[in-house]
């Protein structure tokens, strides 16, 4: 999943100049709270008009962290992210990227999960998190619970051809998830049958052995 990870990485930079220019243009005042900035330094503003915001700044720390491998810091700075926006989703998502590079699933699912919870009408975002829920799903070996949730991502990418998602992945993925269930019930039937001929064997020579 590197692509796919490298790619989130990008949505910082799509959202954070977005919202600059939005206060451009709506021409509002700057913020009373927001400090000068001297040469070289970041211009900041608490309400992300005319500088960087907290949330902001910090989720681009976690990002630059995250880059250079450091998990541990790039959970830490996107905690302090959320902690600025509680219900910010991304900053939650970002936290499940950073879990699940450490290979730490449970946590992952469990920041991803809050992220669903707030994503509101941010269905490019919506479908990032429906994507990664069943391919962790895929990756737990869960596989009824994953063919539901790459279900769930496949209905929301169809219902909403403007989210940038890929419908054709989910279907992709049920076939794969479907491949492998059958070769866990071959496996299953396999084993059944030596555990049968082993009891049979071991019947045998206990008779035998009277």
């Amino acid at each position: 999943m590197q692509f796919r990870n490298i790619a989130v990485l990008g949505v910082a930079l799509l959202f954070s100049p977005t919202a600059l220019a939005q206060g451009k243009a709506e021409k509002k005042p700057a913020s009373a709270a927001a400090p000068k900035a001297g040469a070289g330094e970041v211009k900041r503003d608490p309400q992300g008009i005319v500088g960087i915001s907290p949330f902001w700044e910090s989720l681009k720390k976690g990002d630059d962290l995250y880059v250079a491998r450091d998990f541990d810091g790039a959970i830490a700075s996107f905690k302090e992210a959320i902690t600025k926006e509680p219900q910010n989703a991304l900053g939650h998502y970002r936290i499940g990227e950073a879990h699940l590079a450490k290979n730490e699933l449970s946590e992952a699912e469990a920041s991803w999960v809050a992220a669903l919870r707030y994503v509101g009408s941010d269905k490019s975002l919506k479908g990032k998190i429906l994507f990664v829920l069943a391919d962790l799903r895929e990756r737990q070996k869960s596989l009824d619970d994953a063919t539901d949730r790459w279900n769930a991502y496949g209905e929301f990418a169809k219902q909403n051809p403007d989210a940038k998602t890929y419908p054709a992945s989910a279907e992709e993925r049920k076939k794969r998830v479907a491949a492998w269930k059958q070769m866990q019930d071959q496996y299953a039937a396999v084993r059944k049958r030596i555990e049968q001929r082993l009891k049979e064997a071991d019947d045998k020579a206990k008779k035998s052995a009277k």
